[in-house]
């Protein structure tokens, strides 16, 4: 996926650090929230993504929220329909993010799900959806836990979630 915005390479832990008496639920780590388009929603899809990322301007330039889009339209992983991803750990910012999804997501789904470690519990019984739920390739998912996405690091590790919020950010 192509990164619209990154972390701050100075201080990548400034993302994940969450407000002293804030956080979630243990093992969640932080959340994606994915928006789906088809060719017929696709402006509307861009749109959104534009608004967000004006709405949103200060959290992305600091790298408080990860925005990643698809080089071309085309399905991957385990989504059958195109997608464009936000990606947020700390909790003020997810409250905002959720609300404005709430407000803006228009005719589009949107799937809001955590990061735990594991993706077919994530992506199925602790998923939230915005509009119409969409099938997944479910089969896909190890029926193991692999472990959390580093946040915000393209290939990045896959880390336990007790290891997470030590976790040293390294860029080469």
């Amino acid at each position: 996926m192509d990164y619209l915005t990154h972390l701050d390479r100075k201080e990548p832990s400034k993302a994940i650090r969450q407000t002293p008496g804030l956080g979630y639920t243990y093992p969640v780590k932080y959340w994606d929230f994915h928006v789906y388009y088809e060719s017929d929603t696709k402006e509307e899809s861009d749109k959104l993504r534009e608004k967000l990322l004006i709405d949103f301007e200060q959290e992305g330039k600091e790298g408080l929220i990860i925005v990643k889009k698809l080089p071309k339209d085309v399905a991957i992983g385990p989504h059958y329909t195109p997608f464009w991803e936000v990606d947020v750990t700390r909790v003020e910012i997810f409250a905002k993010l959720i609300s404005w999804f709430l407000l803006n997501h228009g005719t589009l789904s949107v799937l809001i799900h955590p990061q735990t470690g594991d993706d077919l519990r994530d992506h199925t019984n602790a998923a939230l959806w915005l509009g119409k739920r969409l099938e997944l390739k479910t089969h896909i998912f190890s029926p193991t836990p692999a472990g959390i996405a580093e946040f915000g690091v393209k290939g990045g590790a896959h880390i336990k979630p007790e290891d997470f919020d030590t976790w040293v950010t390294k860029f080469d």
